[in-house]
């Protein structure tokens, strides 16, 4: 278990968990990973009952804090969410909102009630996931939406530009390579000739 443990606090070092489940990783690091994944589950819901003001458990709570009602006709929201992680105004909002609803609901009507119930004698890998999982959550209900921090992908890309902000040379060099590539597929797709004449030539031998 050391290798496997140093492995994990290596992984924990690159991916910054939320720090309400600092408790559930020190439990990873102890191999009480059935306990890790219980107080995982505990952080988030009590996380959404503060934050929505309700007194309602898993799947009800994650229902019910999250959902709001919207009239296509107007355009506008006609019944706020007690728990908004982004403004709504847009489709791509709305979406984002309904989404992780179902997300969380998932989250509790499944892994939850089944850890909660039952002995999981699942491992390190199955805990990882439910913390993993639980960071997303809890850091959108902190406010960072993927729709306010993300961006369209522009229709036409500058790979000189992508070249020049990477700071490693040997991703530098797998790009130039990844691009070559490309375009030996694009020209062999637009001038297949060559490649018919030849198995023509292999029927007639």
């Amino acid at each position: 278990m050391p290798y496997s443990l140093d492995k994990i606090r290596d992984f924990f070092d690159v991916y910054h968990v939320h720090s309400s489940l600092k408790r559930a990783i020190n439990l990873v690091y102890k191999s009480e990973f059935e306990a890790a994944a219980r107080e995982t589950f505990v952080v988030v819901e009590t996380t959404l009952k503060k934050k929505s003001g309700l007194d309602l458990h898993g799947f009800d709570l994650a229902t019910k804090a999250l959902s709001f009602e919207f009239d296509k006709k107007t355009g506008k929201i006609t019944k706020a969410p007690l728990i908004a992680i982004n403004d709504l105004v847009t489709e791509s909002e709305r979406n984002e909102q309904d989404g992780i609803r179902y997300m969380l609901m998932g989250f509790f009507q499944g892994p939850r009630n089944l850890y909660q119930h039952r002995h999981i004698g699942a491992g390190v890998d199955n805990t990882l996931s439910v913390i993993i999982e639980a960071s997303f959550f809890l850091r959108l209900l902190d406010g960072h939406s993927i729709t306010k921090n993300g961006r369209w992908i522009p229709s036409k890309v500058s790979y000189r530009e992508i070249y020049n902000s990477m700071p490693k040379r040997i991703d530098r060099w797998r790009l130039i390579r990844l691009l070559k590539k490309r375009e030996h597929l694009f020209r062999k797709q637009k001038n297949p000739e060559h490649l018919s004449s030849g198995h023509t030539d292999q029927k007639q031998e």
